[in-house]
């Protein structure tokens, strides 16, 4: 059994490119320490909503809800696992592929590229997941407050500290990926720690496509 401690969750929006850049990152990671991941829902249209963003945004962040929707029918029918692949999918069509997520007929190919029921496309439209997704955030903003986004990350199975980040473009891999992980640890792990930052000055990198 996995220790509390070697858990953490991750929240993830599929249209967020920072979010699958760290996303992979943190797979590196859990790979090589031996830590579970355990995959959470967190709309970017749900957390801005009522705040002044620009228009393709909010389209951007539609086409998430939708995704989402049908993560969160795959992970009640799949578990953690089929979540943590459908995401793998998702954004490997999406952020590498420059593909759609959301229409019907593509979604019910993602699902059938993973071995999911391709039924569960229909979840896109059904708000009744949106609860699902609310419940996933409340989670997440009761460690973390309001004013963030994804990726966001809640050590020790969720019971832990919590952050939005680490950002980076590209994402460090192997040796340096996890000396990050333990300087983010370290930090992350500090009374009182709250932010550091600098302005993002390269596009998002993402790395060789992942094999899905």
């Amino acid at each position: 059994m996995v220790a509390l401690k070697d858990t953490v969750d991750f929240y993830w929006d599929p249209v967020c490119p920072w979010c699958w850049i760290t996303s992979r990152w943190m797979i590196d990671v859990g790979n090589q320490k031996q830590i579970q991941v355990n995959w959470k829902l967190f709309s970017l249209k749900k957390i801005n909503a009522g705040r002044d963003i620009p228009d393709h945004f909010k389209i951007l962040h539609e086409i998430g809800l939708r995704a989402l929707r049908v993560a969160a029918a795959v992970r009640k029918k799949y578990g953690n696992d089929g979540l943590a692949k459908l995401y793998t999918i998702m954004g490997t069509r999406y952020h590498h592929d420059s593909e759609d997520i959301d229409e019907p007929d593509i979604l019910k190919e993602i699902l059938k590229s993973g071995s999911f029921a391709a039924r569960l496309s229909d979840a896109a439209d059904e708000e009744a997941w949106d609860k699902i997704i609310a419940a996933d955030m409340d989670q997440a903003i009761a460690k973390v407050g309001t004013d963030v986004g994804v990726p966001l990350i809640v050590l020790d199975g969720g019971e832990g500290p919590g952050f939005f980040g680490p950002v980076f473009s590209p994402a460090p891999s192997g040796k340096a990926a996890v000396e990050l992980w333990d300087a983010f640890i370290i930090a992350g792990r500090t009374p009182g720690f709250f932010e550091l930052k600098r302005t993002r000055e390269v596009d998002p990198i993402f790395g060789e496509r992942p094999d899905v």
